[in-house]
């Protein structure tokens, strides 16, 4: 389960993106949308990225959310976890927490992320009352799964150059192609990433994510989009880990936008008590 736990933070930036506010979700019809038009302008690709980088300038925002995995052999897991996340004008601070299965409910992890400068991450052991800092190329290993702390924070798009973007035509849709390059010094796991994008809504279609070598390790299709307090939101992203044979499903089941969420949240402090709270529950319950 703690696999799965490691996993979830792969797409929530992307997952939880507040998009066009008033273009529509894409049509479940199946019409055939018209070929790309070559003489158009091209979208701004950079208010594409920025828009997922900030949600669309929202200032807060608390999900509820469940991850479902399937391996190679057909077994499936499943976890629900909090996210809590708030920007800022350099960065943005996330703290996530698990809610079941219960036992799992004392693994959070606190991330402060700042424009231009290294990510900082936390985990903390109760038990030995030890606080440990992770930064973004830090694998994480769990039943055979390696994940990156980049992966857990949604792939840190800030953090990278990108192109002006090119059209392609796929299955009859045009599509706006943004290549993305690692900036250097900032021990970003990954050195590009490619995103697709609808030029239709001017929403993501999916990502591939390429490791150090220049192989293909994970593709996101955005599956599902729903208006949620008049945002349009992506609530379902399907996963597919190449190198481990892993599917995954990630659902938004709850969100609130621009609660106010406080400072305090993501601190080092909450991060300690949360943890041991929840762990003095669960010896409790021994």
């Amino acid at each position: 389960m703690q696999r799965v736990f490691r996993t979830v933070l792969l797409v929530l930036s992307a997952l939880l993106c507040a998009c066009n506010d008033s273009s529509p979700a894409p049509s479940s019809t199946g019409a055939e949308t018209p070929k790309a038009d070559s003489a158009k302008p091209l979208p701004d690709a950079g208010a594409m990225v920025q828009q997922m980088i900030t949600q669309n300038g929202s200032k807060d925002f608390t999900a509820e959310m469940r991850m479902t995995s399937e391996n190679s052999d057909g077994k499936r897991d499943q976890v629900e976890f909090r996210l809590q996340r708030k920007y800022s004008a350099d960065g943005a601070s996330s703290f996530m927490t698990v809610l079941a299965p219960k036992e799992e409910s004392d693994k959070v992890i606190l991330a402060v992320e700042k424009n231009g400068q290294p990510t900082e991450a936390f985990s903390y052991l109760a038990g030995l009352k030890k606080l440990a800092k992770l930064d973004s190329s830090r694998q994480l290993g769990f039943r055979g799964a390696k994940v990156t702390v980049q992966e857990l924070l949604g792939m840190e798009l800030g953090q990278y150059s990108h192109s002006a973007g090119e059209r392609e035509t796929e299955n009859g849709q045009s599509l706006i192609k943004i290549e993305f390059k690692a900036k250097p010094n900032l021990n970003l796991a990954f050195p590009r990433i490619v995103g697709y994008f609808r030029e239709q809504d001017q929403q993501p279609a999916r990502f591939e994510l390429f490791g150090e070598g220049g192989e293909l390790s994970k593709k996101m299709t955005f599956e599902e989009i729903k208006t949620i307090q008049n945002r349009q939101s992506i609530s379902r992203v399907a996963i597919e880990d190449v190198a481990q044979k892993l599917m995954l499903k990630l659902e938004t089941r709850k969100i609130e936008y621009d609660k106010g969420l406080s400072d305090k949240i993501f601190t080092e402090d909450n991060l300690k008590a949360s943890v041991t709270a929840a762990s003095q529950k669960l010896d409790a319950g021994k």
